[in-house]
C-alpha cells in the first residue's frame, strides 16, 4: 500500500512537470518591467538576450500616449517600421536584437510590447517606459504675516523629488503637476520666532542623482518689488525737484515795448481835391495874364 502511494505521488509530479513544460513552450516567458530614460539620452530596450542565430522574428508594438506604432524584423527580411520618428530595431556584435530610441524624450514615454519567437520558445514584454529628469532646487527665507518661513523648491523633475528638512518644525509639501509632463515640488517649514537659521538646509532627493542634494536657505529680495518702488521714489523726488526749482527761479516775461505809431495828419478828401483843382487854375489864369 505504501509504495503504491509514492507511486503515485510520483507519477502526479512528472505529469505535472510535463504539463508546466508543455505550458512554457506553448506560451513562452511574460515579463512586465519599468525603464526610465535620461532626456536626451540614446535609450536602448531588449525584448531578449537571444541571439539572431537563433531568432525568428520580433516585433515590437508601442502605444505613445495613444499614437500606436510598429517595429517588427525578421529572419527572411521581412522588415516593417510605422513609427517613423528614428526607431530602429538593430543588432549588437554579439548578434542580440535591441530597439534604439535616440534624443529620449516626453513624446517617447508610452507602454513597449515586444513578441519574440526563437527556436525553442517565445517571449513576450510589456515595457513601461517613462523619462527621468532632474529637477532645479532653489531655497530661500521669506515672511509670511509676522512669521518666518523657510521655503525649498524643486521644479521640473521626472518623476517628482522628496523634500526633508534639518530641523523637525512644523513643515507642509505640496506637489503639483505641469501641464508639460514635469513636477514642482514645494516644502515651506515654519520657524520658530527668534530662531537663527544659519544651520538649516533642506535635503532634495531625485532618481536621477545619486547623492542627496543639500541647499541652504538664503534671504528672499523681491527685486521686482525693489525695482518698482525705486522707480516710484525717482519719479516723485523729479516732480518735487522742478517745483523747487520752479519756484526759486520763477521765469521773468519782459514788458513788451509800445508799438510805435506813424502820425498821419487826417485831411479831408474833398478840401485836398478843391485845392490841387485850384492850384491848377491859378498856375493857368497867370500865363494869360
Amino acid at each position: 500500500m505504501g509504495k503504491t502511494s509514492i507511486i503515485g505521488v510520483i507519477s502526479l509530479l512528472a505529469v505535472s512537470a510535463s504539463w508546466s513544460l508543455e505550458t512554457v513552450q506553448q506560451h513562452g516567458v511574460i515579463d512586465a518591467r519599468s525603464e526610465h530614460f535620461h532626456l536626451g539620452s540614446n535609450a536602448i530596450l531588449k525584448c531578449s538576450n537571444k541571439t539572431w542565430s537563433e531568432m525568428i522574428y520580433t516585433i515590437w508594438k508601442l502605444n505613445l500616449d495613444g499614437i500606436m506604432c510598429q517595429i517588427s524584423s525578421s529572419n527572411d527580411n521581412l522588415n516593417l517600421n510605422t513609427c517613423n520618428d528614428g526607431k530602429a530595431m538593430l543588432n549588437t556584435s554579439r548578434g542580440e536584437s535591441y530597439l534604439q530610441i535616440p534624443g529620449f524624450s516626453k513624446r517617447d514615454e508610452g507602454i513597449y510590447h515586444c513578441e519574440s519567437v526563437y527556436k525553442a520558445g517565445s517571449y513576450t514584454s510589456n515595457i513601461d517606459v517613462s523619462l527621468i529628469a532632474p529637477p532645479s532646487v532653489s531655497a530661500w527665507l521669506e515672511w509670511e504675516g509676522s512669521r518666518q518661513v523657510a521655503v525649498c523648491l524643486a521644479e521640473g523633475g521626472k518623476p517628482a523629488a522628496s523634500i526633508s528638512w534639518s530641523e523637525k518644525w512644523n513643515s507642509t509639501s505640496t506637489t503639483t503637476l505641469n501641464l508639460d509632463g514635469f513636477n514642482k515640488v514645494e516644502s515651506r517649514l515654519v520657524l520658530p520666532e527668534g530662531i537663527a537659521t544659519g544651520n538649516l538646509t533642506c535635503a532634495v532627493i531625485h532618481p536621477s542623482w545619486e547623492e542627496v542634494h543639500m541647499v541652504t536657505p538664503e534671504i528672499f529680495i523681491p527685486w521686482r518689488l525693489v525695482i518698482i518702488s525705486v522707480g516710484t521714489i525717482s519719479f516723485i523726488m523729479a516732480i518735487l525737484g522742478g517745483l523747487y526749482f520752479t519756484r526759486k527761479h520763477p521765469c521773468r516775461i519782459s514788458p513788451k515795448a509800445p508799438q510805435s505809431q506813424d502820425y498821419v495828419e487826417e485831411v479831408e478828401p474833398y478840401a485836398s481835391y478843391v485845392q490841387s483843382v485850384n492850384s491848377i487854375y491859378n498856375s493857368s489864369a497867370d500865363l494869360f495874364t
